[in-house]
């Protein structure tokens, strides 16, 4: 028991000392002064964040300016005009400073469009001091020799010799710092972050410069502003206006180069000052690389226009009779058969009719198809023009437009299963072809046929849309005009040569079977929709359009049941509320894009996410690399993958030839993918890249439609 008492006195005694001997550096230390060097405009002083260092620690100091009303002091990148700050140390052996972490700065515009980055009022510039473990001294004694520019109307250098001796702490936590604890506190708050994970690239063309960023959150979501701030000046024009695109964690941002930019840089980097919804302002670090895309990109139009005999662009009737044939050869694509079978019926049911009707209906399916690739066109150019990153598909990239498509097909399946009928002519199926209120049925089976057509890409298309996206919004309607004609000749053609609609079989009792067999397709599409809303917003989104499909079906079901005179009210209002609550689901925040991540639709892990950094890389280690654009509501992206990228073949030939496989996902929007397809002009998915060893050579880029045969001849060549 003695002993017990013994060791507990020694401890309240250990304690005891440890408390006086904190209790006497906190006295000594506030005795002591942190001297503060006036000047003209500002003044300045060296402040710790602790009162006493601790060997083997990192103590925090900070250079205190204090800046008379107007004046101001610069940021790390002045500017136009100005000098950074700058802090010349004297240390004792066994200290070493770190560089200065700069707290976002405010942006002065000038008189004569001079613009500059700096500080006014108080402001700490923060530097880590490293102790060694080793230092056995009793206090230390910090030298600086503080330089600045301070700037109101004129412009003065500022100077100050500045000291500080802080006792040294054998070991524990030292004492803070509570005179100037708010001043560190308030900086840190402002002090850019870098712990998200940005990948940022850049490349500059035509005059601007255009950086890529991507991130892992949804950074950018809900932000009220977007903004860049380089690190270094002569880069971009300061007075030109930023075009800023953000979706989620992706931005694209372009502006103005330099005027008297002499050579492109080989990283850019700076803030990105991001004020989001609530009024706050947040600074994340980015650096960013080139983009050795766009540089294969320039490198492949350059090397396509010194073969080219003109050496100028393709001719306007050429690149019309691309639209034409890619929109003709739309028509066979997985993602139109489901609606264009709908026509069948219609077709086999007209064939013997007047020569007269089947025109009109020829003529309203081929209105409804031009009509809805003009709208589409419309939109999709002016949101363009507004600075949107987007491209041909930008509709499937929103979760609620794929629920309601959801929705569609899975009513038109239940029609055609005969578990309703809605009236022949909304389905343009099922009525007389000679009846005139049956041309609105053909009318909407060609909007529907368009709707459903635009996630999909033909040979041909990509060429003449990547060409329509760089001309005059004439020409460009004119391309998707061209387009939607050559998607809606076949029918147009059997409506008008009365040769072809003879060879179908004349109408009969097979037509209901038929009918009944073209719901599953309806069905299978609705599924793969689901798929594609599961990769855009998750399980929560799938079951929430799942149980509107059930709320859908309950709803037939009481339409069908309408002539029931004991339900007749009943069953409107029952009809009509589960049509209603269903909709108001597409409003729901579930049905919101998650952040974009590859998508292993072959069943592999043998990809890598693409980033434009990663690329680079791979590229200066002089390694080849296959890219792979693509999206879960692309059917031509998913039956390429399924029938050549996934083959074991493809597979060992990459892994032999050392090419790594990166896939990019523009299942939700992506501006910095939306950028790649630009350069290679395109407007839509898929895209695939074959980058060679050597670093300098372009890229292949591979046809639309893949087979195992064309991808094994292509990684033959490398």
């Amino acid at each position: 028991m003695p002993m017990r008492n013994s060791l507990a006195v020694n401890k309240v005694l250990h304690a005891t000392a440890l408390l006086l001997l904190s209790l006497a550096l906190a006295v000594g230390a506030r005795a002591q002064e942190f001297p503060l060097v006036q000047g003209q405009h500002v003044d300045a002083q060296l402040v710790p964040e602790q009162l006493a260092a601790v060997p083997g620690e990192t103590l925090w100091v900070a250079l205190r300016l204090v800046h008379a009303d107007r004046w101001h002091t610069y940021w790390l990148n002045p500017g136009e005009a100005g000098l950074p700050t700058r802090i010349e140390w004297q240390l004792p052996q066994g200290v070493s400073a770190g560089s200065i972490g700069w707290p976002t700065p405010e942006r002065f515009d000038l008189p004569g469009n001079v613009t500059d980055f700096g500080y006014t009022g108080e402001i700490f510039l923060l530097v880590p001091l490293s102790i060694d473990a080793g230092v056995n001294a009793t206090e230390l004694t910090l030298g600086a020799e503080a330089s600045w520019l301070e700037c109101d109307d004129v412009c003065i250098p500022g100077r100050a010799t500045l000291s500080l001796s802080l006792p040294v702490q054998p070991t524990g936590a030292a004492p803070p710092n509570a005179e100037f604890a708010y001043g560190f506190a308030t900086t840190r708050a402002t002090l850019p972050r870098q712990d998200m994970a940005l990948n940022a690239s850049f490349f500059f063309r035509d005059g601007q410069m255009n950086l890529l960023v991507q991130g892992v959150d949804h950074l950018f979501e809900g932000a009220r502003s977007v903004s860049f701030i380089p690190d270094e000046n002569g880069l971009i024009d300061y007075t030109a206006p930023q075009q800023v695109s953000v979706q989620l964690a992706s931005l694209q941002l372009t502006q103005a180069q330099y005027p008297r930019l002499k050579a492109v840089p080989q990283r850019i980097g700076g803030l990105l000052l991001v004020n989001g919804a609530d009024g706050q302002q947040t600074s994340y670090q980015v650096v960013a690389q080139p983009d050795p895309l766009a540089e294969s990109a320039i490198a492949s139009e350059l090397g396509a226009r010194q073969d080219s005999p003109a050496g100028s662009p393709l001719p306007l009737p050429l690149v019309f009779g691309f639209a034409l044939l890619g929109g003709l050869i739309l028509n066979l694509m997985p993602c139109v058969f489901p609606v264009l079978s709908l026509k069948v019926l219609s077709l086999a049911q007209g064939a013997h009719g007047p020569l007269r009707a089947q025109r009109l209906h020829g003529l309203a399916y081929t209105g409804g198809v031009m009509l809805s690739f003009l709208l589409l066109a419309s939109v999709l150019l002016a949101l363009q023009a507004g600075g949107a990153a987007i491209g041909w598909g930008f509709q499937l990239q929103q979760p609620w437009f794929v629920a309601a498509l959801v929705f569609l097909f899975f009513v038109m399946g239940l029609s055609m299963s005969g578990v309703v009928e809605f009236g022949t002519s909304l389905m343009g199926v099922g009525g007389e072809l000679q009846d005139r209120e049956g041309y609105s049925g053909s009318f909407f089976t060609g909007v529907l046929a368009s709707v459903v057509a635009s996630p999909c890409t033909a040979p041909f298309m990509g060429a003449a849309l990547g060409f329509a996206f760089t001309q005059s919004m004439l020409v460009a309607l004119t391309v998707f005009l061209a387009l939607g004609l050559g998607m809606a000749l076949p029918f147009l053609m059997f409506s008008f040569v009365p040769a072809l609609a003879r060879l179908l079989p004349k109408p009969g009792a097979w037509m209901l079977t038929f009918r009944q067999v073209l719901a599953f397709p309806l069905y299978a599409t609705a599924v793969w929709l689901l798929w594609v809303l599961g990769q855009q917003g998750g399980v929560n989104a799938m079951a929430l359009v799942v149980g509107g499909c059930v709320l859908l079906a309950f709803a037939c079901w009481l339409w069908q049941r309408r002539h029931v005179s004991a339900w007749r009210r009943l069953g409107y209002a029952l009809s009509l509320g589960s049509v209603a609550l269903t909709a108001s689901l597409l409003f729901s925040p579930l049905l919101r894009s998650a952040t974009s991540t590859a998508v292993a639709v072959d069943g592999s892990e043998a990809f890598e996410p693409y980033t434009a950094a990663r690329l680079a890389a791979l590229r200066a280690e002089g390694k080849p690399v296959f890219v792979n654009m693509t999206a879960a509501w692309c059917i031509t992206c998913l039956v390429n993958e399924r029938v050549a990228l996934s083959s074991e073949a493809v597979g060992e030939a990459m892994a032999e030839r050392g090419i790594t496989y990166l896939k990019g996902d523009w299942t939700n929007n992506d501006p910095a993918i939306t950028e790649v397809l630009r350069r290679y002009e395109t407007s839509g998915v898929p895209l695939y890249l074959l980058f060679p060893a050597d670093p300098n050579a372009p890229a292949e880029v591979l046809p639309q439609i893949l087979t195992e045969g064309l991808i094994l001849d292509a990684l033959g060549r490398i």
